[in-house]
């Protein structure tokens, strides 16, 4: 078997992982990283049609480490987001209290995606290893060995990036609490006649969330808008079957206010929702980031901006221990991480967990505990400011 030694080697070449190895690699380091997908062919049709919202906070980051200019072509902004109780009376309107800043972008992970995987392409810190599932890992006190494929791979520190059902979380037997919420997502891509002004919706239904997304056009002369829609599974299921024709009027009814006449649907895709949270990010030579470390529920739109957290935080971490002239894996750095992503994670966890209990519950007690608190947030500027910057990114609660 060949062997291959890097600094430091990332599972998994998602959105997280590439943005890790993009991150990291501007500090010198030599990266290796590994899926069992085929990630670095650019010409495969992409599956993934999902959007992703960035927050502001993200945003600044990326303009730090030079990534920002590089998609923010693909970027649509959202300049206000109108939060509906049940109905359009009980409402709050939220603005980012900064002039000429957004609340944040809406961006095809598909976008996102390519354009990190042909940076890394030239980058000559980073080698990509598509279709290389993982076999084996042997982590000690001086580095990490990883057999995948036919490769032997030699590490100072292993980043654990391969999503929700993490494999390394698996073969390492790291503990995590889990949520499996009673709903399922219907995420709809669509071409629309009325001109969505930038502004995205969320509407609070007893059967849960509906979001609505402003995208770049998709199609000249329309607009284009993407739709989460969570609900029962055995309602969410029965609509996948529906005729097409007939799916478009059901949902042009729901969304004429909204988005007017839909012209066509792009595409649409149905995902359980779950959530979970790594008992601890870290272990000997090993960090857990994004989606491998935890998940939310999309109920706030933050899942991936508390990857790209995850990501800033690391940054911070390694260069705090090379400064003091570290090993990469050394424990400090791997602590020190999970200081600084940890609480944030699990307190979101918490909240969106505890939001989407909230607004499916149906009794006369919490529609008017609710009712009372959009009125509240709704007529102060100080609490609707915070709340602003707190989901941009910008300010924490903790």
């Amino acid at each position: 078997m060949r062997e291959k030694t890097f600094d430091i080697l990332i599972i998994g070449a998602g959105l997280s992982g590439l943005l890790t190895a993009y991150s990291l690699s501007q500090k010198g380091l030599n990266i290796g990283i590994i899926d069992q997908t085929d990630f670095n062919n650019l010409n495969k049709k992409e599956i993934d049609f999902r959007t992703t919202a960035v927050s502001e906070g993200s945003k600044i980051y990326f303009e730090k480490i030079d990534f920002w200019r590089k998609i923010s072509n693909f970027a649509e902004p959202i300049k206000q987001i109108k939060v509906f109780n049940r109905n359009k009376i009980s409402k709050i309107n939220f603005e980012n209290p900064e002039k000429k800043s957004y609340l944040g972008y809406v961006i095809l992970n598909a976008k996102i995606k390519k354009t990190l995987v042909k940076n890394l392409r030239n980058s000559k810190y980073v080698k990509l290893f598509p279709n290389t599932p993982l076999e084996e890992i042997d982590i000690n006190n001086n580095f990490v060995k990883i057999k995948a494929k036919n490769n032997i791979f030699k590490s100072k520190l292993l980043i654990a990036s391969d999503g929700k059902n993490s494999y390394v979380r698996k073969i390492t037997k790291t503990t995590q609490f889990k949520k499996t919420y009673k709903q399922i997502a219907l995420v709809i891509n669509l071409n629309h006649n009325k001109n969505h002004k930038n502004i995205a919706h969320e509407i609070f239904s007893k059967l849960g969330p509906l979001a609505i997304l402003p995208m770049k056009s998709q199609l000249k002369n329309y607009f284009s808008s993407s739709v989460i829609w969570s609900d029962e599974p055995e309602y969410i299921n029965s609509l996948t079957s529906v005729n097409e024709n007939h799916f478009k009027l059901m949902l042009e009814e729901k969304l004429f206010d909204y988005l007017g006449n839909i012209i066509s649907i792009i595409n649409k895709k149905s995902f359980n929702l779950s959530a979970h949270i790594n008992s601890s990010f870290y272990k000997e030579r090993l960090i857990f980031l994004g989606d491998a470390a935890h998940s939310i529920h999309p109920i706030a739109g933050q899942g991936w901006n508390l990857g790209v957290k995850d990501i800033e935080n690391l940054s911070i971490a390694l260069e705090d221990g090379l400064n003091l002239g570290l090993d990469i894996g050394d424990k400090y750095i791997c602590k020190k991480y999970n200081y600084l992503s940890f609480q944030k994670a699990f307190m979101l966890y918490q909240i969106t967990n505890n939001l989407n209990s909230i607004f499916l519950h149906e009794n006369i007690l919490i529609n008017m505990f609710r009712s009372v608190g959009f009125n509240l947030i709704e007529k102060n500027r100080n609490i609707k400011n915070f709340i602003s910057s707190f989901a941009m990114g910008k300010s924490n609660i903790i």
